[in-house]
């Protein structure tokens, strides 16, 4: 593994705590007797509740504190035989969640490290509560399976109140330090399981390139971390989105779920193609392999909206010629967080039709080096 390369995660642009950034991404590497001190200094006790404040008391997020836990995670699941997986976009609900089932299941799925992220649920944003620090108190009692994420942009909090989400975004990143912020939805359709249940709420239009969307890109800029952006692909949306990774070039987009078209007859630019150019071009965009598998069918279109399949040799070339800019994704959330282990059996099917080392690379490397700024 190599030494980090000296950029870590901040610019140096932001006056504001600048030291604990240096302590963040700092290029001493944490010694075993460090690592028993701060093992034994993690609360034990049962997760607090979403609204509770007890995140408050912790101190913010530390990669160097939290690589070894990390690295001794990834190679235990090598040793095992498996290939480690490091998803890079997972959510949940944190009033419903089960962390001990959750982490049982990754454990049988072979799923290193998980970006989680809190949805935070209406009951609480109706509250009041607009956001929610749970994912920084399950990775403390999980330091070896989370990498804590700021909330999701989704409904209600983002889309109803999107300028206090965004307010609350910010000082969050500030003082807990998040490695990445969670999934934006900038154009989102109802999900197939939201349609099965009759929930249309989640059709969700937002402008990429606007007013609120700039202040989003700003952020990823300003701290130098990644945001995920749910954005159907459709024609229509195509030219705003490269407005933004140009006008943005430090900004850090993970585009999430690879070759997902739901509607054919909107989307008749995007290709490997054109996936290509766009890799060349802007170098800040990254794109997650979160998809279903060949046979899963989008009932409004009643198309099968998985594309990677029906042209896999492209994609699996175009992949294997930038293998650091495609990530490892499940998308699990609140309403699947039982289906780790499904799902990610689709994930390996797609993971096993790469070759190595472009395997590895997908599976977790990509998402180490993007996140933590170090080759492994």
């Amino acid at each position: 593994m190599s030494a980090f390369d000296g950029r870590g995660g901040y610019d140096g642009t932001t006056p504001v705590n600048t030291t604990v950034f240096v302590t963040f991404y700092g290029e001493k590497m944490i010694s075993p007797m460090h690592r028993r001190i701060f093992l034994k200094w993690l609360p034990t006790a049962a997760l607090p509740t979403a609204s509770s404040s007890m995140a408050q008391t912790y101190e913010p997020f530390d990669f160097v504190m939290a690589r070894s836990a990390f690295i001794d995670r990834i190679e235990k699941i090598r040793r095992s035989g498996a290939l480690p997986i490091i998803d890079v976009e997972s959510s949940y609900n944190p009033l419903e969640i089960n962390l001990d089932s959750l982490t049982a299941s990754m454990d049988r799925a072979g799923i290193a490290l998980m970006c989680l992220s809190v949805d935070q649920p209406g009951k609480l944003v109706n509250q009041g509560q607009i956001w929610s620090d749970h994912a920084i108190d399950a990775y403390r009692k999980y330091p070896s399976h989370f990498i804590p994420t700021g909330n999701g942009g989704n409904h209600p909090a983002w889309t109803k109140f999107p300028e206090r989400f965004l307010d609350a975004q910010e000082n969050k990143l500030l003082e807990h330090r998040y490695p990445m912020m969670g999934e934006f939805e900038v154009r989102h359709y109802p999900s197939p399981r939201q349609i099965q249940r009759g929930e249309l709420f989640r059709d969700v239009d937002f402008a990429m390139d606007g007013p609120l969307m700039e202040r989003v890109f700003s952020l990823s800029e300003k701290y130098s971390i990644p945001f995920q952006i749910h954005y159907e692909i459709e024609d229509r949306l195509l030219d705003p989105l490269e407005r933004m990774l140009t006008k943005f070039p430090k900004a850090k987009v993970i585009w999430c779920h690879l070759a997902q078209i739901r509607y054919q007859q909107r989307s008749s630019r995007y290709s490997p193609s054109m996936i290509g150019d766009w890799l060349e071009k802007y170098p800040n965009l990254y794109i997650d392999t979160a998809f279903a598998d060949f046979m899963s069918t989008y009932q409004p279109s009643g198309e099968r909206h998985a594309r990677f399949w029906n042209n896999s040799k492209d994609w699996v070339e175009l992949i294997s010629s930038k293998p650091y800019r495609f990530l490892a994704a499940l998308d699990i959330g609140g309403d699947r967080v039982n289906r780790v282990e499904e799902w990610t059996g689709t994930l390996r099917k797609f993971l096993g039709t790469l070759p190595q080392p472009t395997r590895e690379i997908v599976a977790y490397k990509a998402a180490w080096r993007l996140l933590f700024n170090e080759v492994l």
